[in-house]
């Protein structure tokens, strides 16, 4: 007798129990795709180099913020290998970072230096960490299947005069209005501006700034070179990186 083999698991859900403020008929993946189990299949060389030159700009915002409001300590939810937590703001601030238990591990090898600490935001814990003046979280929200734990991990770390910068992709700007799903394995789902405002308002967030920013920084890489020509050829901005920069209403 042939066993009947099992059906394989749905990847994207239309008509998933939340929508996280997201329009109707979007299709939310139900598989996180990014969670990695060793360092070194995950950070590989391109991925090393996207941890130095995508999302540059959120990083110079927020070392602005650090600078203008004259804001003292720094924790970033999802800092990647921390090159641009490191460069652009440790000189400011006291700066901690947190992200998966082997991205932490790759970062202390290259960064000794840079305070750092495992976490999983979509189960948040004690960390023991305390409350900060700035808390960001730069595109990381796109690839949780609730992001609703990622803004408790948030808010859990706030006091009540912390700043709040959540940065994501701009899907309309990025994939055109009438994207119904992102074609990132990584991305289990995206946001427009208006979609991402009315998220974190219901969330408890009050948006103070809200901006587009580009994507990565050019640089003198040949790779983020090409990038760049290749959304010319498309037609498509490399302004697509919204930040938002909020604090969190008091209850």
């Amino acid at each position: 007798m042939n066993a009947t083999a099992s059906p394989p698991l749905p990847t994207f859900d239309a008509a998933p129990a939340k929508t996280y403020g997201i329009k109707p008929g979007y299709e939310h993946r139900t598989v996180n795709a990014t969670l990695e189990e060793e360092a070194g299949d995950y950070w590989n060389p391109t991925r090393l180099l996207l941890s130095r030159y995508a999302q540059y700009a959120v990083y110079d915002l927020a070392a602005g913020l650090v600078r203008e409001r004259g804001l003292k300590t720094v924790l970033d939810v999802g800092c990647g290998l921390g090159h641009k937590l490191h460069d652009l703001l440790n000189p400011f601030a006291d700066v901690t970072g947190v992200d998966q238990p082997s991205c932490v591990e790759a970062s202390r090898q290259l960064l000794p230096d840079l305070s750092l600490t495992s976490a999983d935001f979509e189960k948040p814990d004690a960390t023991g960490l305390g409350t900060y003046d700035l808390v960001m979280s730069v595109d990381v929200i796109e690839h949780l299947l609730d992001p609703d734990m990622l803004l408790d991990f948030i808010r859990a770390h706030c006091h009540a005069n912390s700043v709040v910068v959540v940065s994501t992709p701009e899907r309309d700007v990025r994939r055109g209005t009438s994207n119904n799903r992102s074609p990132k394995a990584e991305h289990v789902r995206e946001w427009n501006r208006a979609e991402l405002r009315a998220y974190l308002d219901a969330s408890g967030f009050s948006v103070d700034r809200h901006v587009l920013l580009p994507a990565f920084k050019v640089g003198w890489s040949r790779y983020m070179i090409k990038e760049r020509w290749r959304l010319l050829r498309k037609g498509i901005s490399h302004r697509y990186t919204q930040a938002a920069v909020c604090r969190v209403r008091p209850q």
